[in-house]
């Protein structure tokens, strides 16, 4: 059985092997999620305003910080994605993936891989109601969603256990944390 690795290959490269093809999938999308960010509903989920009734700090916050905020995320997209263009399967029979990558780029993972999440939680109105669905009908765009929004948050909680030295690999997932990600060599 397949599972999903992280493991630093040496001291300055990390790598995530046992990807299972829907992550693959999810990867490969992700660049074209992020391109979403500046959708009215993204950008006021990414970038909400600081105070409710401060039009001065909402104003400021708008000028001085947004662009910084914006420039970073999609600073840690592109580099996510050329990374992710190192994509290459572990076997013949294309069951998993793998991908390694530069250590330092372990936080534009993480921040690329949220803001993909929140963005396409916010393009389908995604609810927590929604995220706690068993019965996922794949033919519904917004329920796809859902699926999306699993697979990447399964992947974005080991690169935290990474990168916070919780795990330096994840070798025994749970069934919960899986979602149904575990995949048959």
């Amino acid at each position: 059985m397949n599972r999903l690795r992280i493991s630093a290959v040496d001291e300055k490269h990390v790598r995530i092997s046992g990807i299972p093809p829907l992550l693959v999938f999810c990867l490969r999308e992700l660049p074209h999620i992020l391109e979403k960010r500046d959708t009215p509903d993204a950008r006021a989920r990414l970038f909400p305003a600081p105070t409710r009734d401060d039009a001065k700090a909402n104003q400021d916050w708008e000028q001085l910080i947004v662009p910084e905020l914006r420039h970073l995320f999609v600073t840690a997209g592109e580099t996510v994605a050329r990374d992710r263009a190192k994509l290459e399967e572990e076997s013949a029979e294309g069951h998993s993936c793998r991908v390694t990558f530069a250590a330092a780029h372990l936080n534009a993972w993480i921040s690329a891989i949220n803001e993909a999440r929140l963005i396409l939680g916010e393009l389908f109105d995604v609810t927590e109601q929604d995220m706690n669905r068993e019965d996922l009908d794949l033919d519904d765009p917004k329920q796809f969603a859902v699926l999306k929004i699993g697979a990447l948050g399964w992947l974005l909680g080991h690169l935290i256990a990474f990168a916070t030295g919780e795990s330096s690999a994840y070798d025994e997932p749970t069934t919960d944390e899986t979602d149904g990600m575990r995949q048959d060599e």
